[in-house]
Order: structure tokens, then C-alpha cells, then sequence
């Protein structure tokens, strides 16, 4: 492709990225499908068609998880450490705006900054994505339904947010604790050093982010359950919560693939196994997990926490099944992507 002159190869500086070293991507022009559209769920699986996606980036969004699904996108074209960015911003926001405006657009419904194509502020710093949506959801004339803008993120580049309104905007934070992010979040394959910046740093991101008037929001997902798991999340909220952190929202999830072939193409670019994994995945509602009986027991253990340490924050889950929402009581749309 960039031989072809289709895509071109670039080298974002570490500064940009908020991360340790200069990330390589690829950048490209998309030309249709830019807000797109897809229902995640089925009669066993619980998630409501309510939440649109902002195609900024194709695979991987360069952090290099070993456990992401987006792996397997056009798996044999995105390196999951080189990943393709789209550079046509300008088109990215006439959608959007032509998006706010539509006549069947409904208050209820969501637009994820890319949270199901790439992080939502890894690479805000040339992308400029957010710094322009933002006030746009927060005017009442572009977003006469008040519509919510999502972000997700597992980067600390909330200083590119400072001064902008905050109506109308949830920014979510993919959380684990510290020990537990080690086990599958990204590493760089030739030091082992971890990719994603500190979860300490994460959390401090947050804070500003709240102090400036966002709704913020975490994401505990995947949640893994190496020996000595409880004692991990209940430190790591323990000193969330000291910090003066109160999400408006949490999201459980646990380990889950759409497709075994993950390992295969995770091996196939090269990245480090991950250092711990579940046993006995089977198929349950659309994905491969863990017995539905331990996924009861997980969020029965961790909500217990949240509740402990964040009573005023509401729990939820992703893309979990009825039976599984129905035995831990948390039949709610408290989903990181609803309003």
C-alpha cells in the first residue's frame, strides 16, 4: 500500500503520543462509512443498538494488546503496533455534524470517538478529533438532542482537552490494576517494556479530567483473575478513591475472544504471549469466555468493591449475557457506551 502511494508510513514523536517512544503509523484517506454502525449484540447477549463509532483508525490502535480483538480486523494488513490512522479529519467532521442533525436521531443515542477502531486521544495530537468535536457536542444549535460524544482511552493526553466545554462529553478510562495491566497490555517485543503508559498515570489523567468538569467514566475490562486477584482490585480502588477519583461510571468485562485465531495472528506480528490467561474458554452468547458461573462469582467480588469505595458511582457490564446480568443483579444500561 505504500508502494502504491495508498498509504504513507509516519513517525509520531513520543511527546505527542504521551508514551516513552516515537510510535510508527500509517496514514491513509477513508472514503465512505465514516460514522459507522454496527449491533453488537443477539438474543443471548445484551447491548443495546443505541451507539454509533467514529471510523478513525483501522486495527489496532498501536498499543499493542494482546488480548484486543481488533487484532483480527484486516489481520493480515495492521500490524497492531503500526497502525493505520485516517488523516481526512475534515470529512470526519461534516459527518458528524450531518450525524447531530439527522432527522431520526434520537436523545438516547451515542457516538463513540472511535472506541471500537482506536483509542479516543492516543493520537489527538494529530489527529485534532477531539479539540474539534468536543464543542460542537456541547453548542445546542450543532447538537439540538444533546446528544453524548464517548470518548475511551488507555492514554494520559487529557492536556489536549484543557478550556473546552464539558456538556454533553463521557471520558472513559480503560483501568486494571497495575499488576493486572501487566499481564496483557501491550509490550514492546524486543525490551518487554509495557507500552501504555502507568496506571498511576492513567488515574492522574483522570482526576484533571474531572476537576475540569467531565464526566469521567472507567472501563475494568478484561478483568483476569491471577492468584491473589481480589487483593489486587481492592488495593487498586482503595487508592483510587484516596485520590479524590469518583467515576460517574464503571464497566465490568471479562476475558474474551470472538475467534481463537487471536494467538495465531498475535504470534504472527510477533508479540509477546501474554503472561497469564483463563482456562476452558467456551462459546457463550457472541464470544469464546470463561463458565458463566465465574463470571458471576468475578462481578459479584468487584461490585462489591465499587460499591465499598465509589457508592455514588453505577456499575455495569459489557456485552454480557441476560443470564449472566440477571444472576449478579445488574440488569441495568449502565454501559460505558450509553448515555
Amino acid at each position: 500500500m505504500v508502494r502504491e502511494g495508498t498509504w504513507r508510513k509516519e513517525v509520531v514523536p513520543a511527546a505527542i503520543v504521551g508514551l516513552n517512544h516515537d510510535v510508527t503509523i500509517y496514514r491513509a484517506t477513508r472514503k465512505g462509512d465514516l460514522v459507522v454502525y454496527k449491533k453488537h449484540g443477539d438474543r443471548n447477549t445484551f447491548c443495546p443498538p443505541l451507539w454509533w463509532d467514529l471510523a478513525i483508525g483501522s486495527g489496532s490502535c498501536g498499543l499493542g494488546c494482546r488480548g484486543c480483538f481488533l487484532m483480527l480486523t484486516h489481520r493480515s494488513m495492521r500490524d497492531p503496533l503500526r497502525p493505520l490512522i485516517y488523516e481526512n479529519v475534515e470529512d470526519f467532521w461534516d459527518v458528524v455534524r450531518g450525524w447531530l442533525l439527522a432527522l431520526d436521531r434520537q436523545r438516547q443515542h451515542t457516538l463513540g470517538l472511535g472506541i471500537d477502531r482506536c483509542d479516543s486521544l492516543l493520537y489527538e495530537g494529530i489527529t485534532g478529533h477531539a479539540r474539534h468535536l468536543i464543542p460542537m457536542f456541547a453548542n445546542p444549535q450543532q447538537n439540538p438532542k444533546a446528544n453524548l460524544l464517548v470518548l475511551l482511552t488507555k492514554s494520559t493526553n487529557v492536556g489536549y482537552l484543557e478550556g473546552l466545554p464539558t456538556r454533553n462529553v463521557a471520558i472513559s478510562f480503560s483501568l486494571n490494576p497495575e499488576p493486572i495491566a501487566d499481564l496483557w497490555e501491550g509490550k514492546w517485543p524486543n525490551t518487554l517494556e509495557r507500552i501504555s503508559p502507568p496506571i498511576s498515570d492513567r488515574l492522574s489523567a483522570c482526576l484533571q479530567a474531572q476537576q475540569w468538569g467531565f464526566e469521567t467514566r472507567w472501563r475494568l475490562d478484561p478483568i483476569l483473575t491471577p492468584p491473589g486477584w481480589q487483593r489486587e482490585y481492592e488495593v487498586f480502588l482503595a487508592e483510587a478513591a484516596a485520590m479524590g477519583l469518583r467515576p460517574r461510571r464503571i464497566t465490568f468485562g471479562t476475558y474474551r475472544e470472538k475467534n481463537p485465531q487471536l494467538d495465531i495472528w498475535r504470534e504472527k506480528w510477533g508479540l509477546p504471549a501474554m503472561e497469564w490467561e483463563p482456562d476452558h474458554l467456551t462459546k457463550d452468547g457472541t464470544h469464546n469466555r470463561s463458565p458463566e458461573t465465574d463470571r458471576c462469582a468475578i462481578y459479584q467480588a468487584v461490585a462489591g468493591l465499587c460499591r465499598k469505595y465509589f457508592p455514588a458511582s453505577t456499575v455495569g457490564l459489557c456485552k454480557e449475557t441476560y443470564a449472566v446480568r440477571d444472576q449478579v443483579g445488574l440488569c441495568n444500561a449502565h454501559c460505558n457506551c450509553l448515555r
